[in-house]
């Protein structure tokens, strides 16, 4: 078998890599901007160098002499050392041997004057900063929607308070156009009138992962915002622009659920307590007054209430008699009088008229005869007796004189 139609282990292809490299490049200085830090408890120092057109791993393991200068993101340095494969991860990197700053990097030389500028126009200033609502109805949230952060936010605000209302505008949050989406989805949400706070987020990364929220369309609409904004970018080390202008930066996406939303449990337990106290104070309240009432039904003064009104009850009793007796003569004194009244109407009653024997004529028309001098010769009359009535007319008419 030739070599062409051998077949290699990846570990073996691996290995003859690495002596390629080995063998093929000499040590080398490699110029760049630091990114990715990180010190490992062990003691080996890992990060990155880049420039606009790539970027490469780079170890500095702890039997090294360490730099004169602390590795900050951002940094332009040279490392020196030699290329070579990490077999496990299959990736090259370059293990440094020495390591010397040559200033500091471009993003990094960008971000200080933009600090500058905008921190000079009061972006920056504390005065600026709004109080988030203590118990906010609805949170807008602008990240990536695959991202780990949506899932941080949305976890920790179901957790800890489930009655806000969540709404989500996707947005990338790194690379072209990220930042015009950041801006576009803040200003959406003031739009809107559904959300009370806004929280802009994504998880870690180096400075150019994050630099979205360094740009100055972002900073400004962070700046401009009438609802509060809380800023959770990245990590703990993390500073951005946009943390320095929102109106509460949180250390992690994590985080922002804490800060910006009550815990639930916590409510619970408070309005429990709350409770609790206002049950116990109502309880000694309530004995309270019931000693007062008690000391006072006890008391001289209230015994001679007592005794008053027992006098005061009596003397109504007897003024009710004195008026119930006074209203019975007058009912009485009032039937007699009622009594005479009808005997002096019954005396002067038509009936009794006819039982003494007399009558009463009228004409035709109803109306009555007072007089003989009131009728003529030949008038019809009708006479009415007490126990009936009679038709004459009238023949011959006497007029007493006297």
């Amino acid at each position: 078998m030739n070599v062409a139609e051998e077949i290699f282990s990846v570990g073996r292809l691996t290995r003859i890599i690495r002596d390629l490299l080995d063998d093929g490049l000499p040590m080398v200085w490699v110029e760049g901007e630091l990114s990715n830090v990180t010190l490992h408890r062990s003691g080996h120092r890992y990060f990155t160098l880049k420039d606009a057109e790539a970027q490469i791993q780079c170890v500095m393991w702890r039997t090294r002499r360490a730099p004169a200068f602390e590795l900050e993101e951002g940094v332009k340095v040279r490392a020196f050392g030699r290329v070579t494969v990490w077999e496990r991860g299959g990736r090259y990197q370059l293990d440094t041997v020495s390591i010397l700053t040559v200033g500091v990097g471009d993003l990094q030389t960008a971000f200080e004057e933009l600090k500058r500028k905008l921190g000079a126009e009061g972006l920056f200033d504390l005065e600026r900063k709004r109080p988030l609502p203590k118990y906010p109805r609805a949170i807008g949230i602008a990240t990536s929607p695959t991202g780990a952060a949506v899932r941080d936010l949305v976890w920790g605000f179901a957790a800890r308070f489930p009655p806000a209302q969540l709404y989500l505008i996707p947005v990338k949050v790194q690379g072209e156009g990220a930042a015009r989406d950041v801006s576009r989805a803040i200003a959406a949400f003031n739009r809107s009138g559904l959300v009370d706070i806004i929280v802009i987020g994504r998880g870690g990364g180096s400075i150019e992962d994050l630099w979205a929220f360094n740009e100055e369309m972002v900073v400004r609409a962070v700046a401009a915002s009438e609802l509060p904004v809380v800023s959770a970018v990245g990590h703990e080390v993390d500073v951005t622009l946009s943390d320095l202008a929102a109106d509460l930066r949180a250390p992690t996406p994590t985080a922002a659920a804490a800060l910006v939303v009550p815990d639930r449990t916590d409510l619970k337990r408070r309005l429990s307590e709350k409770l609790t106290a206002i049950s116990r104070s109502l309880a000694r309240s309530l004995e309270l007054w019931r000693e007062r009432v008690n000391g006072l039904a006890s008391s001289y003064g209230m015994k001679r209430v007592v005794v008053r009104i027992a006098e005061e009850r009596r003397r109504l009793d007897d003024s009710a008699a004195r008026l119930e007796s006074a209203l019975v003569k007058k009912i009485s004194d009032l039937g007699r009088g009622v009594e005479s009244a009808a005997q002096r109407l019954q005396a002067l009653s038509p009936a009794r008229v006819f039982d003494r024997g007399y009558c009463i004529a009228k004409r035709a028309d109803e109306t009555i005869v007072r007089s003989a001098r009131d009728i003529s010769s030949g008038d019809e009359l009708d006479l009415v007796f007490k126990d009936g009535g009679a038709h004459t007319r009238v023949e011959e008419i006497h007029i007493n004189d006297r």
